[in-house]
């Protein structure tokens, strides 16, 4: 929002940006339960400004619509409401590839999703710009063949630990990989994409995800955990037919998830 503001018979235009429902919300989704000045603090070092009373209009708005829990008098916590459904954001690029595939093998099971999908999630965010095809085994070779042949970015084919570092690292690329029977997927926007539960055991063991370690992946797991519903069931079941059980499990204990 342009504010207008007037300094010495002049009018000098001042960029702020105003709270919003969805500032305070993307707040309570990092944080499991927080103070009125806990808010306030880190919305002046966004630099977003509002007055005290709009505040609390937002903040009885989104505690009457069952988003956010008043606990004692200025603490709040997140319900169990306010966790959106999670779902991969498809690009153009996505689009494209989406349709050579159903064109061309009208019959497999595949789903495409991007690296980029977990920057919203991490403390420290590297450059990353890798789009993962999850195909069958069986047809993985003629899908890199035809993706190789038609995309101006490098196409790698099931690549090592070596291969990823010394040939994709942080460059643009797109990695073929294998589809897990029975993966958990869904579709978006008519894209065959994972759901959350793929995502969390794909990233525990994947060499794509090796800067995934440490308090990273806790973190990681943490946020997810508390910005959306995850279905444990799905989750563990998935990282049983991974033979990731045993590490995911940990994780969900060390993150009292």
């Amino acid at each position: 929002m342009i504010v207008y503001c007037q300094i010495s018979d002049k009018f000098t235009i001042i960029l702020c940006y105003m709270v919003t429902t969805n500032d305070i919300l993307n707040f309570a989704f990092t944080h499991k339960v927080f103070t009125r000045k806990e808010l306030i603090a880190n919305l002046k070092s966004e630099d977003q400004v509002g007055s005290p009373g709009t505040l609390s209009e937002q903040l009885n708005r989104l505690i009457k619509s069952g988003q956010l829990v008043r606990i004692d008098r200025g603490i709040y916590k997140s319900s169990d409401v306010a966790r959106k459904d999670f779902s991969v954001i498809c690009t153009e690029e996505m689009r494209r590839i989406n349709q050579q595939i159903k064109t061309q093998f009208p019959f497999v099971d595949y789903c495409l999703w991007s690296a980029s999908t977990l920057m919203p999630y991490m403390h420290h965010i590297p450059n990353l710009n890798l789009l993962f095809v999850d195909v069958e085994r069986e047809v993985a070779e003629s899908v890199f063949n035809l993706l190789n042949g038609d995309s101006n970015k490098r196409v790698f084919l099931m690549p090592t630990l070596t291969d990823f570092e010394r040939y994709i690292s942080t460059n643009d690329a797109i990695i073929i990989r294998p589809l897990i029977s029975e993966s958990p997927l869904q579709l978006v926007e008519e894209i065959n994409t994972p759901t959350i539960e793929k995502i969390l055991v794909d990233i525990v063991g994947d060499i794509e995800f090796s800067f995934l370690q440490g308090s990273e992946i806790n973190y990681v797991y943490s946020t997810i955990f508390e910005r959306h519903s995850i279905n444990k069931n799905k989750l563990l079941r998935y990282a049983t037919r991974r033979g990731r059980k045993e590490e995911v499990e940990q994780l969900l204990n060390a993150n009292k998830l």
